[in-house]
């Protein structure tokens, strides 16, 4: 019953806080850049320390994980894919088209809900859902128009995968935690290795460029990310993916609004802070509207 009550408000904070300290994943991954690091093994710099801890923790956890080895293969393969495309996006186009792009992932994800799960999505989730799309609506036309280019295709395709991931963590609840992240890390740094590979960048650290930087990305990759993402699968056990696709928008305002700050190219207009309000305002309205604990117990 203690995990029920955990699906209600206080998981749903877990979601919004992560995602929000998510938001700030740009900053490392451009710092590297700025170091020579190629944007891909950039990215893939970020995920390999993260890979030490849960290989150990899943190896002390072997026979908790046995069994389970075809679902976190299947499940590491949709959430790496959509961290390694929406990374890339972030290489190839800019901070703010690419988490646009990455969230429509609560449109995808109440797809899911309905096709799959077979639930309804009442119109509190569909008017928090149209609210977060009118937010990054405005937040995209506060921008001068440019063209598409392959890293925002990446971006809207990391989303779709991103979706069906978290829909299957839900799904298949009882897979260990550690596990699932093992699977999404991994996949993580063989696909944004490939996606540099098919890209023709250079896909291979140098020595001297790491060397320097690899405490502090060790630091931040397993004191801050590992954290972050073991968080967030926690709480997409209890919460339904169309729920955690609005919660995780949190992000599109850290990130948004820390990349107009830091980066002289992504300032942000009048029109882009009213969509950021639009979708602070659509996250809290769907974690004020999650029934309290008293009216869970009585579903159950």
């Amino acid at each position: 019953m203690s995990l029920k009550f955990a699906g209600s408000g206080f998981t749903s904070a877990v979601v919004v806080i992560a995602a929000a300290v998510w938001g700030l994943y740009w900053i490392p991954l451009r710092l590297l850049q700025e170091q020579g690091v190629a944007g891909d093994s950039a990215v893939a710099l970020l995920h390999i320390p993260a890979l030490l801890p849960l290989m150990l923790v899943v190896a002390l956890q072997w026979k908790l994980h046995r069994g389970h080895w075809g679902k976190i293969l299947l499940i590491g393969l949709f959430t790496g894919l959509g961290i390694a495309l929406y990374s890339s996006g972030v290489v190839y186009s800019s901070v703010v088209r690419a988490t646009l792009l990455f969230y429509l992932t609560p449109v995808w994800a109440t797809i899911i809900e309905i096709l799959w799960f077979k639930e309804k999505a009442d119109w509190s989730r569909w008017l928090a859902v149209a609210g977060g799309l009118a937010g990054m609506a405005l937040m995209l036309s506060g921008n001068e128009s440019v063209q598409l280019n392959i890293g925002d295709l990446l971006a809207l395709l990391s989303g779709i995968f991103w979706a069906i991931g978290a829909a299957m963590i839900k799904r298949f609840d009882t897979v260990p935690i550690a596990g699932l992240a093992l699977g999404q890390f991994a996949f993580t740094v063989f696909t944004v290795l490939l996606i540099g590979s098919l890209m023709g960048s250079e896909s291979h650290f140098q020595i001297t460029q790491v060397v320097s930087v690899l405490p502090v990305i060790s630091l931040i990759s397993i004191l801050i990310f590992l954290p972050v993402v073991l968080a967030i699968i926690w709480a997409q056990k209890f919460i339904n993916p169309g729920r955690v696709g609005l919660l995780m928008m949190s992000e599109v305002l850290v990130a948004v609004v820390s990349a107009s700050l830091l980066l002289p190219q992504e300032r942000m207009t009048i029109i882009e802070y009213c969509g950021a309000a639009l979708i602070i305002g659509a996250c809290l309205f769907e974690v004020l509207s999650t029934p309290k604990p008293k009216e869970l117990l009585a579903s159950c």
